[in-house]
This record gives structure tokens, sequence and C-alpha cells, in this order.
């Protein structure tokens, strides 16, 4: 969805100066397309932080390249209709005014079915939904965005690279970066660009898929939060518990209370 949106729209952003960096992750599957602005890579369901981690590398580790920004997207995410063309014109002008190093990162609004999914809030190591979010400068504490849409700054990269916790397999990836994120920024500038995204909880699953995607999850809340303190672990373990506990009646399967 999010390379055919793009290109559906090149003529909007044609004269930007914009490369491309597109992952294959089932070389089975052969890509075809040949595009001066894209550059490919490919790999054998690499993680997430693999692949993050090589591209990103790959963008800002040449330290003569003049990339400035780089913006991580998944398959999921739609851009047509001018929003990529929206998100650069707005990055410009952004870009150009904030410029204390306290913003590291910069991200759209992405909607699901109507519903504002990212950015959001997290208490504890719990994440949960905002009703809106206005543009601007907010608090890096606490914040959370989906991976998709993000875009990092140079100097972002400089100070917390490598990007993503390589402990990580798919899930949980962002709530890692943005907690570690904290640690060195004190604010996130959200654009005002609204794109579509489309959750894979949303999207029609079998039964072996959904029990890899919360055991995927639940192990990576476990390595996020793993130094935290010991009455938030317990709370966490607790919380850990009941989760099981309710997928286990949702999905009707025991198997649920072993992930």
């Amino acid at each position: 969805m999010a390379f055919n949106s793009i290109f559906g729209c090149k003529s909007r952003w044609a004269n930007c100066d914009v490369r491309l960096h597109v992952w294959n992750n089932s070389p089975e599957m052969p890509v075809f397309f040949n595009d001066p602005c894209v550059i490919k890579y490919s790999g054998n369901n690499s993680t997430l932080p693999e692949i993050y981690n090589s591209v990103s590398a790959a963008v800002f580790g040449d330290e003569s390249s003049d990339e400035v920004f780089l913006m991580i997207s998944d398959d999921d995410t739609d851009y047509g209709n001018g929003r990529l063309s929206r998100v650069i014109s707005e990055l410009q002008v952004c870009g150009r005014h904030v410029h204390d190093s306290s913003v590291g990162v910069f991200v759209p609004r992405l909607y699901s079915s109507g519903k504002l999914v990212s950015p959001g809030k997290r208490f504890l190591f719990k994440g949960r939904l905002v009703e809106k979010i206005e543009k601007g400068v907010h608090s890096s504490k606490n914040f959370v965005s989906i991976n998709s849409g993000v875009i990092i700054s140079r100097e972002c990269y400089k100070k917390m690279s490598p990007l993503f916790n390589i402990n990580l397999r798919f899930y949980g990836t962002d709530t890692d970066f943005f907690v570690r994120y904290e640690s060195f920024f004190e604010n996130v500038f959200v654009l005002d660009v609204n794109v579509d995204h489309s959750l894979s909880e949303h999207t029609a699953e079998s039964s072996e898929r959904s029990l890899f995607r919360w055991g995927d999850h639940i192990y990576a809340t476990r390595e996020t939060f793993s130094s935290s303190s010991a009455g938030v672990s317990a709370l966490l373990w607790v919380y850990l518990v009941f989760l099981k506990i309710k997928l286990s009646l949702r999905y009707r399967s025991f198997r649920y209370l072993w992930i």
C-alpha cells in the first residue's frame, strides 16, 4: 500500500530531494521496479530493528551525505492524495523553525477507520489512545507513536544509534524506541498532517498468527521494561497475567497462558 501510494502521487513530490529506501523482507517474492530515486535492500524475514538500524546507518552513517531526515514506513500506511508531499512541505517549514536540541523526531497523525491511533500516550507500560493531538511541540515524557510515519533527524541518530533495540523482533519496537528517546530529547514535534493507516489487529488473522503477535508483544513489553523499579515490575507481572487470561478466554485457547 505505502509504496504504490507514494509512486501514485510522485508528480507531487518529484521535485523534492527525496530518496526511497525500500527493504524487501521476502526475497522469494522479488519486487520489480526501476527508479533512480529508489535504493533497494533485501532480507530474509529480518527483524524490524535489523531493518531500521541497517537503513538508518546507510542514510546517516556517512558524514559526507546530505540526508537530514529519515521517515520510517511500513506497507500498511497510505500516502495517497498528496499526503507525502504534505509531510515533506510541513517538515521543511517546521524543521527550519525547530532549531533547539530538544526535538529529535517529527510525527504525522495516523488514522485507522477514522480514529486517531498515533501518536498517543503511555502510563507506565500501558499505551493509550487520545482523541486528538494538536500540531506542535509535545513533551517526550510518556509519548508513544507507531513506527510508521516517524521522521528521525540526523541529530537523533547521532545520539541514539543504534536507534532500535536489537533484542526485539517485530512488535513493541516503537514503544521501546520512545521510552529510550525520553532520555535523549525533551520533546517531539507533531506535524499538521493526517495519514491513513491499517492496523494489523483490525485485519483477519489465523489463530497461529494471533498467537505469534500477542506472544511477541508480551515478550517486547517484558524486554522494554526489564529495568523498571520493583513496584512497576510487580504491576507489570499482574497486568501480563490478566492479559493472558483475557486472551485465552477471547480466543478460547489455553495456549495464550504460556506465551
